[in-house]
């Protein structure tokens, strides 16, 4: 199979996905950090989350971030999730168990145009940027998430999260 090297393309590919032609298509990607620019944005407060896509049956996302910014431990509220390293450096680690008895099973550094893979069924994780300045990372949810469990370390159990967007771009990649 072909390699997908542009965002344009992606997209492309994604209107006529169903069921294990995503997990192809997350195979696929061999998109240059260059494409990923046009649509960065970086802010010292959080890292930021850009939706370049979204449809009943998915969601792309770009996450931009600066040094030391970190996700919390988080759920995918029973969705799946792929995420591709565009740029820089990012640690997963991930966690089975309770609130009560969280337990860290894996913590991975990502390759350069890597794919990681993860769902509710796996347990739960957390993405950390270790670069030494900013990192970017494309995220495919089949579907879409508006909501995610996060571990509240102030109450020591998981409380329900809204997700939200810092921009929402979706129609504006073309070739």
């Amino acid at each position: 199979m072909n390699k997908i090297t542009s965002l344009a393309q992606l997209i492309e590919e994604l209107d006529h996905c169903q069921g294990d032609d995503y997990y192809k298509i997350a195979h696929r990607l061999s998109i240059p950090k260059e494409e990923f620019y046009p649509f960065a944005q970086f802010t010292s407060e959080s890292y930021s989350r850009i939706c370049l896509d979204k449809n009943k049956q998915h969601e792309l996302l770009l996450l931009c971030w600066e040094k030391g910014q970190e996700t919390d431990i988080h759920s995918h509220d029973g969705e799946e999730c792929w995420v591709y390293l565009a740029e820089g450096k990012i640690r997963e680690k991930r966690f089975s168990g309770t609130a009560e008895a969280l337990e860290l099973i894996d913590d991975v550094q990502m390759k350069k145009s890597g794919i990681s893979y993860m769902n509710d069924e796996m347990g739960y994780h957390s993405l950390h940027n270790i670069e030494d300045g900013k990192s970017m990372t494309l995220h495919l949810y089949v579907g879409p998430i508006n909501k995610c469990e996060v571990f509240c370390n102030e109450e020591k159990d998981f409380i329900e999260k809204e997700l939200s967007y810092d921009e929402v771009l979706v129609g504006e990649i073309t070739n």
